[in-house]
């Protein structure tokens, strides 16, 4: 994007989150909002603070004809360092206090899971225990069907608030062949998920407690959560070995590119020391053309990259 592009779209979206009250930051660098840290600035970052703001906002970039990328936690992009042409819409300020009754919670898109995890277990609701440790929000899990231990959160999904491609709100009951591994509809249409409805199963808050520190001392013990990550690289593959054991075969554990390298607890974390965009991607190419030429396997990306083609 040329120079007076970007100060024509800083503009217009600035003047856009002016009249609807919506937080607007100006060339705000983006590391400090992923977990991977590394990432340019976005020249505007849009913090909406409720559903119908952020409707309204989708509604009137979408009339300008401006494009825009939407920020969960973080824990799932890598950003370059250069920086990106489009706003970023964060959904960190949709939290709140997540609603429970009976045996279901709505909780906003913004809402870490590890907290909502504990906060349901507090509660005496489980069924949730699988999410815990996974360094993500209701809205990215969402996107990404994120699960582990072969549960998923499309299994306890029963309601989602979406705001669509034209800026509208709609609430969808998705059908389970709506999810898919690491997939799901709301990428497939376009939505920009608010809030998401869940079913928990009532059980005692100790029992859950404990399942809840059972599923974290396992993710501990098997990934490097101390250092920066933005989680797996790369998808299972359909068939054969899961992604992280292949490359561990491969004798991939701790080859590194600069400040990025492949994590000695699982190959299929690359953990950021002190690396940069450009060190990442190298060794990303490096872990898929040692899958290729060795095991005539071709990896395919979990994390999203984020830079302007």
């Amino acid at each position: 994007m040329r120079q007076d592009e970007r100060v024509e779209t800083i503009a217009a979206v600035s003047s856009i989150a002016a009249d609807l009250g919506v937080p607007c930051r100006v060339d705000e660098p983006l590391a400090p909002h992923t977990t991977m840290g590394v990432g340019g600035p976005a020249p505007c970052f849009l913090e909406p603070p409720s559903a119908p703001a952020l409707a309204a906002l989708v509604r009137e970039l979408a009339g300008s004809r401006i494009g825009f990328r939407v920020l969960g936690a973080g824990s799932n992009v890598i950003v370059d360092e250069r920086g990106l042409a489009t706003p970023v819409i964060s959904m960190a300020s949709l939290h709140g206090e997540p609603r429970r009754e009976g045996d279901l919670v709505t909780a906003p898109a913004g809402t870490l899971l590890p907290r909502l995890v504990r906060q349901m277990a507090s509660s005496g609701l489980g069924g949730f225990e699988f999410l815990e440790g996974i360094p993500g929000s209701v809205g990215g899990a969402l996107v990404m069907n994120a699960g582990a231990g072969g549960q998923w959160i499309g299994d306890v999904t029963v309601e989602v608030q979406a705001i669509t491609p034209a800026g509208e709100l709609e609430t969808i009951r998705p059908r389970p062949e709506e999810f898919r591994y690491r997939g799901s509809f709301v990428t497939d249409r376009g939505l920009v998920a608010a809030s998401a409805t869940l079913r928990g199963v009532p059980d005692d808050p100790g029992a859950i407690r404990e399942r809840v520190r059972l599923s974290r001392a396992h993710r501990v013990a098997t990934q490097p959560l101390s250092e920066r990550s933005s989680g797996c690289i790369f998808k299972n593959p359909d068939r054969g070995e899961p992604a992280g054991a292949l490359l561990d075969r491969l004798g991939l554990k701790g080859t590194s590119a600069g400040g990025a390298a492949v994590s000695e607890k699982h190959a299929n974390f690359i953990v950021n020391r002190g690396g940069t965009f450009g060190d990442i991607l190298r060794l990303v190419e490096t872990m898929r053309e040692r899958a290729r030429r060795e095991a005539g396997v071709d990896l395919q990306l979990e994390v999203m990259i984020w830079r302007d083609e």
